[in-house]
């Protein structure tokens, strides 16, 4: 198989959100608070939240906002 053929793409990361929702709850947090304590829109909070988008710079600032490692939200990385 020739390099061309071969997939350049990082590998896809999954985060376990409903770890993130937990913990946003403890500590009184709703989407909006989160958002504002990550320096993101609500916007992005809301789509990382729904899996819709979801990107190591968001899932750093949002576990940072939380108080954590990001290794702590993360699920799996699968080739994609």
């Amino acid at each position: 198989m020739s390099l061309a053929m071969t997939s350049l793409a990082p590998p896809a990361v999954t985060y376990d959100v409903a770890l993130i929702a937990e913990d946003m709850a403890a500590k009184g947090f709703l989407q909006t608070d989160l958002a504002k304590r990550a320096g993101l829109s609500p916007m992005v909070v809301s789509r990382f939240l729904r899996c819709e988008r979801q990107n190591a710079r968001a899932a750093k600032k949002i576990a940072r906002a939380l108080g954590a490692s990001v290794r702590r939200y993360l699920v799996s990385a699968r080739v994609a």
